[in-house]
């Protein structure tokens, strides 16, 4: 039995996606797909524009056999937490041979020098073609550039003359996480085609693209497969599309609280994971002028932080994400449990070989939870819990649709 694995997002599940899945399976010769998935909320810091259990069921009709959850301390954690996290639960399957991602670049030999596991451990050496032009071929080394100050991504992108180049900067963190777990995984590159993450029009656009159409309430079907499409128009108006703004109520109410209680408690808005002691006091000079989620994001927003930064600060605060919710070393960020959001029938063989290898518990019922994970995987778990909580009242708050706990969800089965 061959299996690979995809770390994804699926915000919203598109045509690229149902591609990725069918060229992971082809280039790995697997016999199954795990899709190991952001929950409600994202790496960029937003909530999902639909919930994960639509998500999931879009991954499995679109190719996958099975949706593992990321858990959302590691699903909205900067890039190096984010891949290592992800990492570390495909590997503590114990079944996995693979791990296929999506690349700009599409040259693995690249990105493994990017993550200095070449044999000259010198990123960047490779000579980069812009187009099909050789006089045009530029050559830059990434360390160079980051002694000199640059950041990471504004050096890959220099290099590679990509500016968005975000597959790419995940790639880089997947083999080094795969390194640091002496895991011995294998990785699949697909070049990644179509529009850029901010490309606006065409017939092959970014999730990005497709939910910035969706908010517009511009055509997108075309961009999406039918069933998805169909599912999200019936979905619509009811419990769908979700946006920042939809929780902007409970942000400032946490926000507040904290400046409140700081003065007396000791709690502090930087004890809070990604928000800096710059942050914090950007979000304590602007709190009096706060309205709306995204535009208080704006406000705080400068040339020092990128906005995703800004965001996942926000969210962590929402969540209640804590910086010493995460141990030191990033080595040691392993996730402690697999929760299973949904399963093709057809994958028995693929569940009985992770309930047998795998070296972390499998939860397939949340409420159960409780009564056989330890005292540090429980709290991680419980952060999922009041993350799922906490996205379905905005939608019962937003549409008026019946509230349920995540304890009651049932598994996606197809």
């Amino acid at each position: 039995m061959k299996v690979c694995a995809c770390i994804c997002e699926l915000n919203p599940f598109h045509n690229g996606h149902e591609y990725l899945f069918r060229e992971a399976r082809c280039l790995s010769g697997a016999d199954y797909i795990i899709a190991v998935m952001s929950g409600n909320f994202v790496q960029r810091g937003l909530p999902a524009i639909c919930d994960k259990y639509s998500r999931a069921a879009f991954a499995l009709m679109g190719g996958a056999d099975l949706v593992i959850e990321l858990p959302v301390m590691y699903a909205t954690a900067s890039a190096d937490y984010f891949a290592f996290g992800a990492v570390s639960l495909i590997d503590s399957l114990g079944c996995v041979d693979s791990i296929c991602f999506g690349s700009e670049c599409g040259d693995p030999e690249m990105l493994r020098s990017c993550a200095g596991l070449t044999e000259t451990h010198d990123p960047g050496l490779h000579i980069l073609s812009q187009g099909s032009d050789s006089e045009t071929t530029k050559k830059y080394k990434i360390t160079k550039l980051l002694k000199e100050g640059m950041s990471y991504a504004k050096a890959y992108a220099t290099v590679t003359g990509n500016e968005s180049a975000s597959n790419d900067m995940l790639a880089v963190r997947y083999i080094k996480s795969l390194h640091m777990l002496n895991s011995g995984i294998e990785t699949v590159c697909i070049k990644r085609t179509g529009g850029g993450y901010f490309e606006k029009d065409g017939d092959s656009l970014s999730a990005y693209s497709i939910r910035h159409k969706i908010m517009k309430r511009e055509p997108f079907a075309h961009l999406v497969p039918k069933y998805v499409y169909r599912k999200l128009e019936s979905m619509a108006g009811k419990e769908y599309p979700i946006r920042p703004d939809d929780f902007s109520i409970q942000l400032y109410t946490i926000m507040s609280t904290i400046i409140e209680a700081e003065e007396y408690e000791g709690r502090s808005l930087s004890d809070y994971m990604d928000v800096s002691a710059n942050i914090a006091g950007r979000i304590r000079s602007h709190i009096g002028k706060y309205s709306n989620y995204e535009g208080f994001a704006d406000m705080i927003h400068s040339k020092e932080y990128t906005k995703s930064r800004i965001y996942r600060a926000l969210v962590h605060l929402l969540l209640e994400i804590r910086k010493e919710d995460y141990p030191l070393e990033l080595d040691e960020c392993t996730v402690p449990y697999a929760r299973i959001l949904g399963f093709r029938k057809s994958s028995a063989a693929l569940l009985s070989q992770i309930k047998e290898n795998c070296v972390v518990p499998v939860i397939s019922k949340a409420g159960d939870a409780a009564s056989y994970l330890d005292e540090e995987a429980l709290y991680v778990f419980n952060k999922d819990i009041k993350a799922a909580n906490l996205y379905d009242r905005a939608c019962t708050f937003k549409f008026g649709k019946e509230p349920v706990h995540d304890f009651a969800r049932e598994l996606i089965i197809i």
